[in-house]
């Protein structure tokens, strides 16, 4: 069977594109934006297409003798590029899947109430009713999914970060809003199976577990990781404050704080519990995972750095496509180089790549952490993105305030800042014979851009040169 899979490096495109490589009669395509995201097994593996959907000579190709082709794959917390909900471009992509001779179109998204106005869920119905226009050409088959629950995704990191950092936690009206979840692992299961469904009418699949409020999550979570934490009504929280305080203890930003809130206390994701469920009709071999037992196994990924993704994978307003352009064009740079002596590449490098997460930033490990916190205030996302895991880096990763945006191995690091600073950003570290080269680029937008990088000159005259040092020193302590 050929396979084309869309957006293969999101949340739940690379661990569905892992499992669609253990089927022994799949021939997998991958279309992606940037082709350096995707491992090195699977370019072995798989054929890569670089593209976006509003190209449609590169989606012509694409589709071109595949037999089912699954629709990017955007679901709570991931970034929708505005192209994949363009009528226009939904209505071509699967004209040009029809003209192709494609089977099968799997489309998934978010169990979106019909009533809903909220910004951008609308359009995961409107998407479905589009692909899923004309059955007598094209079949279709439209999962409708509950909130995904697993190891990085949001709402994981919602209740680990609350559950870990808040000992008397508030309890407002938006958390008693009951929610369908789904284990993200559940999830990719039935995106594999569906490919299989010997039906050839157009299918509405609804997939979910039992109901929670997000209090019981919350409740269910503190005692699984042996903490105790006091439960306190809060019922007068205005969304604003809710959206303050969410933002202040999660990495979610004020913004897509605001917009969760919103839609769990407005219905505008659709909570109807197991009576709405139809999977089992399709799918009798899949047992939905408790909640308990997909907490344990989120928590042992996360501890034993075996997150294979997680939703900031695709985060919204992050692009780094033109960055080395960009970065020729930096107005400003604080340059510094430091031999290594005798010490070996590969150390320097593992020791540049444990840099962030639960290791932190080194002796000024705390600015890092001020400057984060200055940013969530501005609307950003701050610090709190964490890390996926400890030495596995790869292009596309989040790395607390950075995003990978280019990985040479025991050569080159080049890190874009996703914090505000009035421009563009970049931390690139570089081997050079027996040498450490460390560059802090940036390119200033207008006046304040400048006035910004002269205001933290004096801060990366103690924070880069303290780095340097302790980057060579680390890899000295190296086993």
């Amino acid at each position: 069977m050929k396979i084309l899979l869309v957006g293969a490096t999101s949340y739940v495109g690379r661990r569905l594109e892992k499992r669609l490589l253990d089927e022994k009669d799949v021939s997998l395509r991958l279309l992606v934006k940037d082709a350096r995201q995707v491992g090195d097994e699977t370019v072995k593996r798989t054929e890569i297409l670089e593209g976006v959907l509003r190209d449609n000579e590169i989606i012509g190709k694409a589709v071109e003798g595949m037999d089912v082709v699954y629709y990017p794959i955007r679901l709570l917390g991931a970034a929708w590029e505005p192209e994949e909900f363009s009528r226009e471009t939904v209505r071509k992509f699967r004209d040009i899947c029809i003209a192709a001779g494609v089977k099968r179109l799997v489309y998934v998204g978010l169990r979106v109430a019909e009533h809903s106005s909220a910004e951008r869920l609308g359009h995961v119905i409107e998407t479905g009713n589009i692909l899923s226009e004309y059955p007598e050409k094209i079949q279709t088959a439209w999962l409708r999914v509950g909130v995904p629950l697993g190891s990085g995704s949001v709402l994981f990191e919602l209740l680990r970060n609350i559950v870990g950092k808040i000992p008397v936690i508030l309890t407002s009206r938006w958390m008693d809003a009951k929610i369908n979840y789904v284990d993200t692992d559940d999830v990719v299961e039935y995106l594999v199976r569906v490919k299989d469904l010997t039906v050839k009418e157009n299918l509405i699949i609804d997939i979910g577990s039992e109901q929670m409020s997000f209090t019981e999550m919350l409740k269910d979570a503190s005692r699984l990781m042996g903490l105790k934490r006091v439960f306190v009504p809060f019922p007068f929280a205005t969304n604003h404050l809710s959206s303050m305080l969410l933002m202040l203890a999660t990495p979610l930003s004020f913004r897509l704080s605001s917009v969760l809130i919103r839609a769990l206390e407005s219905g505008d994701i659709e909570l109807s519990g197991a009576a709405a469920v139809n999977a089992e009709r399709y799918f009798p071999a899949i047992a939905p995972m408790p909640f308990k037992n997909i907490l344990r196994k989120a928590i042992h990924e996360l501890e034993n750095d075996l997150v294979m993704s997680r939703w900031v994978d695709s985060l919204e307003k992050i692009s780094y496509v033109s960055s080395e352009e960009d970065i020729a064009q930096a107005v400003f740079r604080d340059v510094r180089r430091m031999d290594f002596g005798d010490l070996s590449p590969d150390k320097i490098f593992r020791s540049i790549k444990s840099i962030g997460g639960r290791e932190g930033w080194f002796t000024f490990d705390l600015l890092w952490r001020l400057r984060g916190f200055l940013d969530k205030l501005a609307g950003g996302y701050g610090t709190t993105m964490g890390k996926r895991a400890g030495l596995d880096l790869r292009v596309g990763d989040m790395l607390d305030v950075w995003k990978v945006v280019d990985l040479e191995e025991n050569r080159r690091l080049v890190l874009e800042a996703q914090m505000k600073v009035f421009g563009k950003a970049w931390l690139e570290f570089k081997i050079a014979d027996h040498s450490l080269v460390q560059i802090a680029h940036h390119y200033p937008s207008g006046i304040i851009g400048r006035l910004y990088w002269y205001c933290m000159v004096p801060f990366h005259a103690v924070i880069f040169r303290d780095m340097i040092r302790s980057i060579i020193k680390q890899a000295r302590e190296m086993p």
